[in-house]
């Protein structure tokens, strides 16, 4: 992992089960094949079942993270090791989430495409966050939304929600590719302007599904609050009730 060649996928296990493990896979083997990486079909079982033995070790719910690196190799940029190297790692999920307090923030340099979750892209965003410890930032570049450091956004305005469209700086997230695929969800560009015309905000990613945003802090108007209440969000959660790999309560 010297040179970020990696890549990684994050998901809940719930009593056993993974949501939408095809399309984490999926996302997974595009990525590495852009290092010139591949995983093999028995590869993938490995690594599903040893998932599911990690969450095991943690409980009923469990967040596990896969990485694939490169592997070891000798020293220098070109020199390659003889395989892929897999490391998983699990903690316990949390149960319930507060709704975020979120501080917009500017994009420092030119957005990158992102079709998986590359570990150099997450290494642009500690360049960005500059060591603050907290990640909860609203991320905008060039006068559009791109979405929280860690998730997508979620955007309820004008009686339908919208998510910005995918393009640098936008990752085709699992939750994401769900709610659009069910008609709930709408790409768009997504201007600064909207946020302040918007009724709720949310974030979704594979850890929290869908979480309420209560405010966002820094945008030319003041401070924005929005309604973590609002029946908007049903819709959403809606969506994933009684699906396998979902938890039980998605908000509280």
């Amino acid at each position: 992992m010297a040179y970020a060649e990696a890549c990684f996928e994050t998901f809940r296990v719930v009593n056993g089960a993974i949501f939408s493990w095809p399309q984490h896979m999926a996302r997974m083997r595009h990525g590495l094949a852009e290092f010139g990486l591949s995983l093999s079909d028995s590869g993938v079982k490995e690594i599903y079942a040893a998932s599911l033995d990690a969450a095991a070790d943690i409980g009923g719910d469990a967040l596990v993270r896969v990485t694939v690196a490169g592997g070891k190799g000798a020293w220098g940029l070109l020199t390659h090791a003889a395989k892929p190297t897999i490391y998983i790692q699990s903690m316990p999920a949390r149960e319930t989430f507060d709704p975020l307090i979120m501080r917009l923030r500017s994009w420092p340099f030119p957005p990158r495409l992102r079709p998986a979750k590359f570990s150099s892209d997450y290494s642009d965003s500690l360049r960005a966050l500059k060591g603050e410890p907290d990640v909860n930032v609203l991320f905008a570049h060039g006068g559009l939304m791109l979405g929280a450091a860690t998730a997508n956004l979620l955007l309820y305005r004008q009686g339908r929600w919208w998510t910005p469209k995918l393009g640098p700086g936008i990752l085709p997230g699992i939750i994401r590719g769900h709610l659009l695929a069910t008609g709930l969800l709408s790409e768009a560009s997504c201007p600064l302007a909207w946020l302040p015309e918007c009724e709720a905000v949310g974030i979704c990613n594979s850890g929290v599904f869908v979480l309420p945003v209560a405010q966002v802090d820094g945008h030319e108007a003041g401070m924005l609050e929005f309604d973590v209440k609002h029946t908007a969000f049903h819709q959403l959660t809606g969506i994933f009730e009684g699906l396998e790999g979902v938890p039980g309560v998605l908000l509280r």
